[in-house]
């Protein structure tokens, strides 16, 4: 056979490659395997990232809502969305593996995030490059952090901010109003704000934006078809929090604002731990958080793009109102962010998503011979952001294919083997912990009171007595009193450092048992009452199997 022909039946033909594989360039193929890294190593981070202490109240919350009420009862201190969602999740999949089905929506989150502004890049700039510089630069900042990896209400909003940006922009797109799209806008922009309050800050822009646009329409025209779309879908989409204003008020008031007016405040006044309290320590924290990372990046292309923009056509090009849009919502969620005190960096991660779709905004108003200049400014700051990220994604990759050692997997094991524990030593009844989550994987009942986790039990004795009647829980120093009106068959310990003592010396006083469950941390403290006591000093279990057991120090 000739060298030709033998080179032929080598050769890639439509017959058996697809046509996709055969597009497939090498610049095209990294591009590929850059997204499949990040992705990966997202999900990688995900479920393995360490237990957080806010994780507590809304994997609980979201357990045992509408088992009793969420604020009075459950000590919740947040809008109801996030109990909504995990809610919903638990009853369509059961009620096991709550952690872990919790960090999959996390990890859901940054699927829709990624997507949403992948789109949105796709059909506003109309390149892959920009699409792609914004994936990276998302996942180089304090996302990457316990803000975008635990179950708590920091990430999950922002998909929704997104999409309402979005859809707004389709709604008045070249100037013709599609009210549908107006509803639906205000309808993530409503939902986001459910998820975490702090989201208001997208009221006020879209809300003027939809009183001036489209300009060449009479004011009462633009209140009729845009304005009035996107409150109804606003009001539609915060309707839990309306629901649980009108039926209980003061509730909701107390365990939102006047908790963290008040209780918060004071307790975080006397603690010891580092915190940042005033104005310049806020400034300092906001510096971390904007001018590093993903804040920064995005800034520095929103710079570079909004100035070549200037000097190749004016400054009347920035006046496409897109482009003031983006920046008065990133300019009113940085200045909503100076408002909680003290101040954590997942607080000052609103605007950096709009710092985001303002440069791509941007990018979009330049001519091709400025995005020809401009591909290296993209493709260096995309370089960046990769390298910044690729130590904390290659480090969680290993972990995809442990599942035993997920945290969700972790923590369910942890509830079963209490649970075990308990049959063994023939205790029934709940368990006091400030550590709710183990005891729920368990299938075990807890202590509504510590519901919350520590949030609640900690600002208890700093709560205004006016305040006092919406709140169910106790004090460390009523703790033995409370416990003694209904003594727990186990108290768990370990998880809250100093909160956790005054349940560790209750249980020493009351005499009981230290029983080993693994792990350095966690201690399981288990009543020794009339039948179990028997056993356990004769070293079997309630069951008649051997049981190892310690007394407590």
């Amino acid at each position: 056979m000739h060298g030709d022909s033998r080179a032929a039946l080598w050769r890639p033909s439509s017959g058996w490659v697809p046509k996709r594989w055969q597009a497939l360039t090498p610049a095209r193929f990294l591009i590929y395997a850059i997204l499949a890294f990040v992705l990966i190593g997202l999900f990688g981070r995900v479920v393995t990232f360490p237990l957080g202490h806010d994780e507590q109240i809304h994997v609980s919350a979201g357990q045992l809502l509408f088992q009793a009420p969420l604020y009075q009862a459950l000590g919740y201190n947040h809008l109801p969305g996030l109990p909504l969602l995990l809610h919903t999740l638990y009853a369509l999949t059961g009620d096991s593996y709550l952690l872990l089905k919790g960090r999959l929506l996390i990890f859901l989150c940054w699927i829709a995030t990624g997507l949403l502004l992948y789109r949105f890049a796709l059909r506003q700039a109309g390149d892959r490059h920009v699409a792609l510089a914004a994936l990276l630069v998302l996942v180089a900042g304090v996302l990457m952090g316990p803000a975008g990896m635990l179950v708590t209400n920091n990430f999950l909003p922002v998909p929704f901010a997104i999409l309402s940006f979005d859809l707004f922009l389709r709604g008045l797109d070249e100037g013709r109003i599609r009210a549908g799209l107006l509803f639906l806008s205000g309808l993530a922009m409503g939902f986001a704000a459910v998820l975490k309050v702090s989201y208001v800050f997208l009221g006020p822009p879209f809300a003027l934006a939809a009183l001036l646009l489209p300009r060449a329409l009479p004011f009462g025209e633009r209140v009729r078809r845009v304005f009035v779309p996107l409150i109804i879908g606003g009001l539609v989409g915060c309707s839990p929090a309306l629901v649980v204003l009108i039926s209980d008020p003061y509730g909701l008031f107390a365990h939102t604002v006047r908790y963290f007016s008040h209780g918060h405040l004071a307790y975080w006044e006397q603690a010891t731990a580092a915190k940042a309290m005033s104005f310049p320590e806020k400034i300092m924290v906001a510096e971390g958080v904007w001018l590093a990372g993903s804040g920064l990046l995005a800034l520095i292309l929103a710079g570079v793009f909004a100035g070549t923009l200037v000097r190749r056509a004016g400054a009347a090009a920035l006046a496409w109102w897109p482009i003031p849009l983006a920046a008065a919502l990133a300019a009113f969620g940085a200045l909503g962010a100076f408002v909680p005190t003290p101040a954590f960096p997942q607080y000052y991660e609103p605007p950096v998503p709009f710092f985001i779709l303002l440069f791509i905004l941007l990018y979009r108003r330049l001519d091709a011979e400025a995005r020809h200049w401009m591909a290296a400014v993209l493709g260096s700051v995309g370089a960046l952001a990769l390298i910044s990220v690729t130590p904390r994604l290659a480090a969680a990759v290993p972990g995809v294919a442990q599942p035993v050692r997920w945290t969700g997997t972790v923590t369910h094991e942890q509830g079963q083997q209490i649970r075990a524990v308990l049959d063994r030593a023939g205790a029934r009844g709940r368990v006091a912990t400030l550590s709710p989550i183990a005891v729920l994987e368990g299938g075990l009942p807890i202590y509504r009171e510590f519901a919350a986790g520590p949030f609640l039990y900690r600002v208890a004795q700093y709560l205004p007595a006016a305040d006092r009647p919406y709140f169910t829980t106790t004090t460390p120093h009523g703790l033995s009193a409370f416990l003694d009106a209904d003594p727990p068959a186990a108290i768990l310990v370990g998880e809250e450092g100093e909160l956790d003592a005054a349940f560790a010396s209750y249980a020493r006083l009351r005499g009981y048992r230290l029983l080993p469950i693994g792990g350095d941390e966690t201690r399981l403290f288990v009543r020794p009452d009339a039948d179990g006591l028997a056993l356990l000093e004769r070293g079997v279990s309630h069951n008649g199997a051997p049981l190892s057991e310690r007394t407590a120090d």
